[in-house]
């Protein structure tokens, strides 16, 4: 937990895709407003509608400078990691 007390990771696993991105969008604001620049979004691997919903959201958004899978200690391909446009 940051300081300011906004957790840098978001745990969206289970969730339906249209939920998912709404509070996707929601956590990418916080983020931006507590200057975080990395973030963690757990989406699981399930049938993977939610993990492409997600991904195919991040190259929309005007936070996201970039985006990749987890490494494996990071939690793999069940999680995607963003790196938020602050001043770039």
């Amino acid at each position: 937990m940051d300081v300011d007390g906004f957790e840098a990771t978001i745990d969206l696993h289970g969730e339906f895709v249209e939920e998912g991105i709404e509070r996707l969008e929601r956590f990418l604001d916080q983020a931006m407003l507590s200057i975080e620049n990395e973030v963690k979004i757990i989406h699981g691997h399930g049938a993977g509608k939610l993990k492409s919903a997600v991904r195919d959201y991040l190259k929309t958004s005007v936070y996201v400078f970039s985006s990749r899978p987890g490494d494996p200690w990071e939690g793999g391909d069940a999680v995607t990691i963003v790196t938020l446009k602050l001043d770039r």
